[in-house]
């Protein structure tokens, strides 16, 4: 399934709600997503979802040490062959690579395990530091502004070679 060095990926499900109670669903972290910090229960209705599909959906991100919860993961099949992949890392653990380790993830199992045409990802037009993530994982900016659930994002896609 999905691997990186220092992290473990485990699918969000009815049976892994626990580890929410881990989740710091802060103002700083959701501001670019929400708008808003999110409550535990209000965290279970956003990321509950798509939790029969074995592979498409929200995973917790994992500390491989601690077992605690540092973020969340996405996968999304946004059209036939488009994959769509997002990420939100705990503030506590910004600044120590994470995101991008996440992020190198998600780009490595997608192009090994789901054979896209293409991978995209949104970023909120105020947050340079997920636009440098996924820069640096191989997705380009492919717009310049986009309206996506009431705020300006912009586009970012990898186009995957035959």
């Amino acid at each position: 399934m999905i691997k990186s060095s220092r992290l473990n990926y485990l699918k969000v499900k009815e049976t892994s709600i626990h580890k929410f109670d881990e989740a710091r669903f802060t103002y700083n972290v959701m501001k670019y997503i929400t708008g808003h910090a999110l409550t535990t229960e209000e965290a279970i209705d956003r990321y509950l979802r798509y939790t029969d599909d074995p592979i498409f959906g929200n995973y917790f991100v994992l500390d491989n040490i601690t077992n605690k919860t540092i973020g969340l993961i996405k996968f999304v099949e946004d059209a036939p062959g488009i994959i769509e992949i997002g990420y939100s890392l705990f503030e506590e653990h910004w600044g120590k690579g994470y995101a991008t380790e996440m992020a190198e993830a998600m780009v490595d199992y997608a192009l090994k395990a789901l054979k896209p045409q293409k991978l995209i990802g949104f970023v909120d037009s105020r947050n340079p530091a997920s636009m440098r993530v996924l820069e640096k994982v191989g997705l380009s900016k492919e717009n310049e502004e986009l309206e996506r659930n009431g705020n300006i994002v912009y586009l970012f896609v990898r186009n995957v070679e035959e």
